[in-house]
């Protein structure tokens, strides 16, 4: 009861208090805080809700992480950059809501679409500090947080529970899309990159971090099954991607107590460069993170780590048969990542030679493509 108290008393009084000097209309709003590997799998439904409405009457409310991406794929639309998330009432919360209180204000639209899952007092004070004519929103069951606030005048959808050729995620993405523009079928919905040049390239590019350290393959085996990828006899060069800042020691040494020194280590200024540096790779290796689903939506070749946190939410999901998402299944699977066990053995017990298998298939499929009269 004080919580919901202490909510409602503070989206009540910035709606008495700030006063904006203007507003500004917008067709159509889409709420999509989050992290870069979720951006990554919302572009299709944005894409068609942009279609839509159009993308000069478009205003994406998006996190800094994602932001340099969703300028690059729609750069008609208007973008307001916030917080994806605030743990805590006191200090996120208000500062975030106080910060931004001005801008909030000043917004009508017609329809507000939240394309994030996992819905939150925090995602609803911003709807409600708002102007807007109608909400759209999945509603997920799986989502533990208590919440005191509601999308206002919204329409949900339910999440799905299976989805046999996609994952999760990208099936919500479709049901909401369809209640807001009518039916769409899930291959319009599948996520694509504009403007980047996809060729063949001829290196194998590592990127081993993920959103959170847990989902992560350990540095000692994923130097070990790049050794057995290397000794099945390719000269393919080997480079390894990181965040700008990030220590790379882990991997440095795990790598080196291997005797595998020649490795080219990359640090892209921002989600672009990323995105070039996977276009022009030959095969991509990743855990579940947003350059697996980058890789996936150029349509890449690549092996990509997935461990049962979230199995099936997320991923996997393909364009082609060029995408392969290797699992170790346990009886813990869709644990949230509330993990009981020393370790995650769904992704720690995937065996370093099913990698360097299905590295050495997709490189052998190459080849013949690349061999074949008239192939692209």
């Amino acid at each position: 009861m004080i919580r919901k108290l202490i909510y409602r008393l503070t989206v009540a009084v910035l709606r008495t208090l700030v006063r904006p000097h203007h507003s500004v209309h917008f067709r159509l709003t889409i709420l999509k805080l989050d992290r870069l590997g979720d951006a990554v799998l919302s572009l299709g439904a944005v894409r068609i809700l942009t279609s839509k409405y159009g993308e000069e009457q478009t205003l994406l409310i998006v996190s800094k992480s994602a932001a340099v991406l969703y300028r690059h794929e729609f750069p008609a639309a208007s973008l307001l950059v916030m917080p994806p998330f605030c743990q805590r009432f006191w200090p996120d919360y208000l500062i975030s809501m106080v910060r931004h209180a001005h801008e909030l204000r000043a917004i009508s639209t017609d329809d507000l679409v939240c394309l994030r899952h996992q819905h939150s007092d925090y995602l609803h004070s911003l709807a409600l500090m708002m102007n807007a004519g109608r909400c759209h929103a999945a509603k997920w069951e799986g989502n533990r947080e208590n919440m005191s606030l509601a999308f206002p005048r919204c329409s949900l959808t339910s999440y799905p529970e299976t989805c046999e050729t996609s994952c999760l995620e990208i099936e919500a993405h479709r049901r909401v899309v369809a209640e807001v523009v009518g039916d769409c079928e899930l291959d319009q919905v599948l996520p694509t990159l504009r403007g980047v040049k996809v060729i063949q390239g001829d290196g194998l590019l590592v990127c081993p971090m993920a959103g959170d350290p847990i989902r992560q393959y350990p540095a000692d085996q994923l130097a070990e099954c790049i050794r057995l990828f290397l000794e099945g006899g390719t000269d393919m060069g080997i480079r390894f991607c990181l965040p700008p800042g990030t220590d790379r020691e882990p991997w440095l040494a795990a790598l080196a107590s291997i005797g595998l020194a020649s490795i080219e280590w990359i640090f892209p200024t921002d989600e672009l460069a990323l995105a070039a540096l996977i276009a022009e790779s030959r095969l991509i290796l990743a855990p579940d993170s947003a350059p697996a689903h980058i890789a996936t939506a150029l349509d890449k070749p690549g092996v990509f780590l997935l461990g049962g946190g979230h199995f099936g939410m997320f991923a996997p999901w393909h364009r082609s048969n060029r995408q392969q998402w290797l699992s170790h299944s346990m009886d813990c699977y869709r644990c949230q990542w509330c993990c009981i066990h020393p370790e995650a053995y769904c992704i720690t017990q995937i065996k370093p030679e099913d990698i360097a298998q299905a590295l050495w298939s997709l490189d052998q499929a190459l080849g013949e493509s690349a061999n074949t009269p008239n192939s692209p």
